[in-house]
């Protein structure tokens, strides 16, 4: 499994990448958002952890432009930012992340949802169904 993270803080950035690559991901990083949406349209990862906030363009903007891809619409994407309100966090799951990890992260946390959101995306292409926020909701 392909896994991209794309994360502006070369610390936080290594670390997610060791955690998921001691998970078996074959990963690649990137340090801003257009980097991510360069990267994830040529490598195609089946997953992409990405910070809310980073230079060049946000999380949210590159995760949009990745699932609008050819193939990036299976891509699972987990948001993880150091913003904890309610509304950040309903931003980014209205704007289509599959969830969403608070910084400081537990490490155990951040794998075990990288994994889920892998196999909620293939529950849902199994199952045809479209996660598209519904109108009114």
């Amino acid at each position: 499994m392909r896994a991209l993270v794309a994360e502006d803080d070369p610390g936080v950035r290594r670390l997610i990448a060791a955690l998921l690559e001691l998970d078996g991901w074959d990963v690649r990083t990137a340090a801003d958002g257009q980097e991510a949406v360069d990267m994830a349209r040529d490598w195609h990862p089946d997953a992409v952890v990405i910070d809310m906030m980073m230079p060049n363009k946000d999380g949210l903007e590159a995760m949009r432009e990745i699932r609008a891809e050819p193939g990036g619409e299976d891509c699972a994407v987990v948001v993880v930012s150091a913003r904890t309100g309610a509304r950040d966090v309903a931003r980014a799951i209205d704007a289509g992340c599959d969830d969403y990890v608070a910084k400081p992260f537990d490490p155990m946390d951040l794998s075990a949802r990288a994994r889920a959101a892998m196999r909620w995306r293939g529950v849902e292409r199994a199952h045809g169904v479209d996660n598209a926020p519904v109108a009114g909701s």
